[in-house]
């Protein structure tokens, strides 16, 4: 399978099952990266590291985590991942994506993760993925100049660690 481009409604209908969950291992990645898991955790990966079936990866993008009256944190700020681990068992209610720059906004039951792309993604001047979301179910939804739903690949291109996702979970 190769990419292939999704609107804003195939994209909603991918991430739906995904409502609910609650986010776990919620961490500060290189920089200003952030990852996260959800749903139940899936056998370790060759270095040993334990994905949820959902996983999803902020990475060139600014963020800021906020309520509805009160900033908490932005992508900048010192003390990340205290201020990440607010998110931490709380449950992902909502996910609006926002074109012409596909920001996203993750609301975690009012908790809000709200991401701002900090490049022009432009295929042809190179891509920069924004965030991507494993799906749980051996594809990856990347948000960079356009949506598109991708393999998820033992290659380490299109999977959180190099190894591949389960494609067959229940």
């Amino acid at each position: 399978m190769t990419a292939r481009s999704v609107d804003l409604a195939r994209a909603q209908r991918l991430i739906a099952p995904l409502l609910g969950e609650p986010a776990w291992r919620v961490e500060q990645g290189y920089g200003s990266y952030v990852t996260m898991e959800f749903g139940p955790p899936l056998p370790p990966d060759t270095g040993g590291f334990v994905h949820g079936r959902w996983h999803l990866w902020i990475q060139m993008a600014a963020w800021r985590l906020e309520t509805a009256d009160r900033v908490i944190a932005g992508s900048e700020d010192q003390g990340l991942q205290q201020a990440l681990s607010r998110l931490e068992g709380r449950p992902l209610t909502a996910v609006t994506i926002q074109p012409p720059s596909l920001a996203a906004v993750f609301d975690f039951d009012g908790l809000r993760l709200v991401t701002f792309p900090i490049y022009r993604s432009d295929p042809e001047d190179g891509e920069f993925d924004h965030w991507l979301l494993w799906l749980g179910n051996g594809e990856v939804l990347v948000a960079a100049s356009d949506l598109t739903v991708e393999p998820s690949s033992a290659d380490g291109t299109a999977s959180p660690s190099g190894d591949a996702l389960a494609e067959d979970l229940p």
